[in-house]
This record gives C-alpha cells, sequence and structure tokens, in this order.
C-alpha cells in the first residue's frame, strides 16, 4: 500500500502537482509516521510551492530526529540562499560538509564564502586534491581582492585539469582585461562559447567587441545583458561607453544616469557623465558630478575652475593634488598656466 502511495506521489510530483502529491504523500505518512525520507518530500514540494514556512518547519521535525540528515540539510541551505541569509547558508554549508567531508560540499562553503566577501577564509581549507571548480572558486576570490596574479595560476590549474572550462575561461578573460591585455581577451573570446542566457559573458563579449570596434554586436550583446540582469549597473555603464564612442550623447547620457542609480556610490559612473559634460560644455553638471576620491575627477575640477576662470578655487584643488603627485604632467601643465595668469611664476 505504502509503496503504491509513494509512486503515485512521485509521479503527482514530476508533473507538478506538488499539492496533490503532498496530500499523497501524507496518507503515506499516516502509514509510516516515522520516515524522515516522506517528511523530506513533503519539505521540498512545499519548497517548490515557494511556501517557505512549512518546508521550514517539515525540515525541523526531519532534524529533529536526524540532526545529521545531509539532504535536509542542503534543502536547508538552499531556503538561506533565497532569503539571502548568507551568514546561515555559510554554517548550514559548514554543518553539512562537517558530516560528509565531500568535496562539492566543500566547493559550497568557497561559493558562500566568495558571495560574503571572506576571500581569507577560503584559504583556511586545506584541500588534499582539489578540482577544477576548487581552483575556480579561490581564483575567483583572489581576483575580487584584485591579486590577478594570483588567480591566473589558479585559473590556469584549472584550466589544465579541463581545457574548455568554460567559467575559468571566461574569469581568465576579465584578468586580461583588467590588465588591458585586449589582444589576450580577444583569444580568450574566440574559447569560449556563445551563450544568450549567460549575463556575464554576453558582457564580457561586448566589452570586447567594442574594443573591435564592433559596435552594433557590442551595443546587442550589453542589452541582452540587461535583459537577463536588469539590476546590474556595469552593463548600462557599458552600453553607454558604446553610445559615447559612437557620439550618441543623449543615449550615452540615459545610461550612466541608470548605471549611477543602480550604484550611486561608484565614483567611476560619476566621472565618466562628468566628462561627457565637460565635453559639451556644460561645466556646472561636470562639477556636480565630480568625487574627490577619484584621482581623475580632481584633475578634471582643476581644468573646468581653470577654463571657468576660477583661478583661485583652481589654485587650492591643485594645490592637494601637487602634495601627492608632482610628476603627473597634466598637474604640472595646469600648474603652469594657473600660476602664470596669477602671476606667481
Amino acid at each position: 500500500m505504502i509503496k503504491e502511495l509513494l509512486q503515485e506521489g512521485f509521479a503527482l510530483k514530476r508533473k507538478g502537482y506538488y499539492k496533490h502529491a503532498i496530500e499523497v504523500f501524507y496518507k503515506a505518512l499516516e502509514k509510516d509516521n516515522s520516515s524522515t525520507e516522506l517528511l523530506l518530500e513533503i519539505a521540498d514540494l512545499y519548497y517548490l510551492m515557494h511556501n517557505e514556512e512549512k518546508a521550514l518547519s517539515y525540515i525541523e521535525l526531519i532534524l529533529n530526529k536526524e540532526p545529521e540528515h545531509i539532504a535536509s540539510l542542503k534543502l536547508l541551505k538552499q531556503i538561506f540562499v533565497d532569503k539571502n541569509a548568507w551568514a546561515e547558508a555559510e554554517q548550514t554549508a559548514k554543518n553539512i560538509y562537517c558530516i560528509s567531508h565531500n568535496i562539492n560540499d566543500l566547493i559550497e562553503i568557497f561559493k558562500l564564502l566568495n558571495k560574503q566577501g571572506k576571500y581569507d577564509e577560503i584559504f583556511e581549507y586545506n584541500v588534499d586534491t582539489p578540482n577544477e571548480i576548487i581552483y575556480l572558486e579561490q581564483a575567483q576570490a583572489k581576483f575580487n581582492q584584485k591579486d590577478f596574479d594570483a588567480s591566473e595560476v589558479l585559473l590556469n590549474k584549472a584550466i589544465k585539469l579541463n581545457p574548455n572550462f568554460q567559467k575559468a575561461l571566461l574569469l581568465l578573460g576579465k584578468i586580461f582585461y583588467a590588465q588591458n591585455k585586449k589582444d589576450c581577451c580577444v583569444q580568450i573570446m574566440q574559447k569560449l562559447i556563445p551563450d544568450e542566457k549567460n549575463a556575464e559573458l554576453l558582457n564580457f563579449t561586448g566589452l570586447i567587441n567594442t574594443y573591435l570596434e564592433k559596435y552594433k554586436e557590442a551595443k546587442k550583446n550589453f542589452l541582452d545583458a540587461i535583459k537577463l540582469d536588469n539590476y546590474c549597473p556595469i552593463y548600462y555603464f557599458n552600453l553607454a561607453n558604446v553610445y559615447l564612442k559612437q557620439g550618441n550623447n543623449l543615449s550615452a547620457k540615459k545610461y550612466y544616469n541608470l548605471a549611477i542609480s543602480l550604484e550611486p556610490e561608484n565614483p567611476n559612473y560619476h566621472f565618466a557623465l562628468a566628462n561627457l559634460y565637460y565635453s559639451e560644455g556644460h561645466y556646472k553638471k561636470a562639477l556636480e558630478e565630480l568625487d574627490d576620491k577619484l584621482f581623475e575627477a580632481q584633475i578634471l575640477k582643476v581644468i573646468i575652475l581653470y577654463n571657468t576662470g576660477y583661478l583661485a578655487l583652481a589654485k587650492k584643488e591643485l594645490d592637494v593634488l601637487l602634495k601627492e603627485h608632482t610628476d603627473n604632467k597634466i598637474i604640472q601643465e595646469y600648474k603652469i598656466l594657473i600660476y602664470k595668469e596669477l602671476g606667481l611664476n
């Protein structure tokens, strides 16, 4: 009888009839109320129905019976991930690994540590036989710390194990791009398999198409990436840069502003918009966008103040820069101009 109920329940689950499947598993549970596997099936079905509260209640019943029930712990971890409860997900993943000692469960820990910016903790684990995904997560941590050389070493180990490892190749391409090795990026792009559902890959392809001056293709790449992830500001920023290169200032402003709206504290986005306003002679708007935290923004501020006749203010800003950047050619050029007009030579 229970076997028939289980077969019926699993069949309903496969067809997506989750509510009916739960009802069948409830009947089975009446005949065997000690079965943690039945409880797990019910918990999983509630999870699939987006009723996480009910799912959690059944997971709790399982863990009260079997605290080391890995399948229910994995479902619990996934619920925490869905809720962006990263600390709880991390602790649950660590509990799973303590039970299983499985390398795939260690990978889950590394992913969660990377998600939270706990990069150094990844390297506190001793891994006897790392696989390509372990190397990838370690490389991602080093990349996020801007230690590109260490990241590249780890990625090459991953690629040696799996020459067609797309995620590793993509991250290696990002390293080359950050190092301004654009020709190396082109070679990487030739090894990447196009994937219209991978926003990061589309963004990288867009960057390389921009470098190759294939602006039409680049715009499509960035727009497709935005469709997949419309909350990622860098996609809007990169799209704005393409429009700027094409001389379409109106569209460039639109997408710079969209990037800023998603990440208001990013000084690079503000600087790009300020530079555009400056090129159009809208000096007041340009000054409003400049952030003193960015060196390039400080220089542009001096230039605008000089061009608009605010020589005393320009000198004040310039003197701050001169304390740390005496060898910069642009700073020295404007020092000569400003000091000469003020009669300080």
